[in-house]
């Protein structure tokens, strides 16, 4: 590449990574508050909590990586409009290609790192946080010594432990079993200890008693014991690896699916959709990059209708992509579709390089583009006013301090 090229590519690049990088941690944060009943309600330790997050963050980058590129791509552009720097090139006599070269190679580095992530690493990603979490629901151990609170394992099944002594010894111990319609069990007992044989755990209840009332049933039966084993191991939900969902299969795993996987024979369009989604992913950098290059990519001497032309270029870009999530769902049941999946992203790419090759940008109707104009202008002033107004009450508040 040539030095301006370089230069173009690196604004871009840097701008790309601080964007996906800021949508990233937006979206990881997130799901840290959503899973952070791990450690509150779960009794997991805090590594357990940042590796079921963690786990998630391919599918995040994912999804924020088109957003990343489209974002680079407008401040790159309209950096360089602003600085006068597309006035130089274009006055210099370099052709388009100058601007469009780095970000195509751009789009390029994005698409390669989106089929990467999309057809190998984010379904071993969500295969293992499945497997994982699974594992870490049926640890009951780490739910059932956790003193002083009562902690609803599985629906209608309540574990409470009042004191954890030395040695392991439990307490106080509470267990309600309500999971079967019209009949309760209520397990109370003085002492428990918890112990495991290789996959399996058990609870043995010391000086207890056992009551169960059915339905319909005056009063509860209560059954006296001295000691009694709890099986914990049957309460573990066990993840079925036959089961999986094609989400969470590799493509290579997709193109060669077992007759016998329930998803394959009951909904085989999940397979379809899956693989013309992750193919098609790899098309939409480039359609990203060409529309805002036809849009926006020649230089322009109003700040209005430069900033008019990158917004019509995101709304273009914003409905195709609405169309091609669209797209994405309808083949799950109609196989006739899957040409507008690759279509939506081919056409914006055939739009953008047509203007771009040519050097010539997308036009508004003359019309469209004074009242583009004119509500920009309004907005532009309506902001520079409550600017004014801020900092005139900023220095009204200094002077009155002082």
């Amino acid at each position: 590449m040539k030095l301006i090229e370089r230069y173009i590519f690196k604004r871009a690049g840097v701008a790309a990574l601080v964007t996906l990088g800021s949508l990233a941690g937006v979206v990881w944060i997130i799901q840290v508050l959503k899973e952070v009943d791990v450690i509150t309600t779960k009794g997991q330790t805090l590594i357990t909590y940042l590796a079921l997050t963690t786990l998630a963050i391919p599918m995040l980058i994912l999804a924020v990586i088109p957003i990343a590129l489209l974002l680079a791509t407008v401040f790159t552009v309209n950096t360089l409009n602003q600085n006068s720097e597309l006035v130089v090139v274009n006055a210099s006599g370099a052709s388009s290609m100058v601007l469009a070269k780095p970000l195509i190679i751009l789009a390029l580095i994005c698409s390669l790192f989106t089929g990467f992530v999309g057809h190998f690493v984010s379904p071993w990603s969500l295969l293992t946080l499945k497997v994982f979490a699974t594992e870490m629901r049926a640890d009951l151990v780490q739910v059932i010594i956790r003193e002083g609170t009562f902690t609803e394992v599985d629906e209608g099944l309540v574990f409470h432990v009042a004191k954890r002594e030395a040695g392991g010894v439990l307490s106080g111990l509470l267990i309600s079993d309500e999971r079967e319609p019209g009949k309760s069990i209520l397990f109370t007992a003085n002492k428990g200890f918890v112990s495991r044989h290789e996959d399996q755990a058990y609870l043995l209840l010391k000086q207890g008693e056992i009551q169960q009332r059915d339905a319909g049933q005056d009063s509860p039966t209560i059954i006296r014991f001295e000691s009694y084993l709890f099986d914990l191991s049957t309460f573990a939900t066990k993840i079925d690896l036959g089961n999986i969902r094609p989400k969470e299969r590799t493509t290579p795993q997709l193109f060669s699916p077992d007759p016998s996987d329930p998803y394959w024979k009951e909904r085989p369009g999940l397979y379809r959709s899956q693989i013309h989604e992750r193919f098609s992913e790899m098309l939409w950098p480039f359609a990203y990059v060409l529309v805002m290059l036809a849009f926006a990519g020649q230089a322009r001497s109003n700040r209005q209708s430069h900033g008019s032309a990158i917004g019509a270029g995101m709304l273009v870009v914003t409905i195709l992509r609405g169309v091609g999530f669209s797209a994405i769902s309808a083949i799950k049941s109609d196989a006739g579709a899957v040409w507008l999946v690759y279509a939506l992203p081919l056409s914006g790419i055939g739009f953008g390089a047509w203007f771009v090759f040519r050097s010539q940008p997308v036009m508004l109707p003359k019309p469209v583009q004074q009242r583009i104009d004119a509500a920009s202008l309004a907005i532009n002033n309506r902001t520079e006013a409550l600017q004014a107004r801020y900092w005139a009450w900023r220095r009204r508040l200094a002077g009155a301090s002082a």
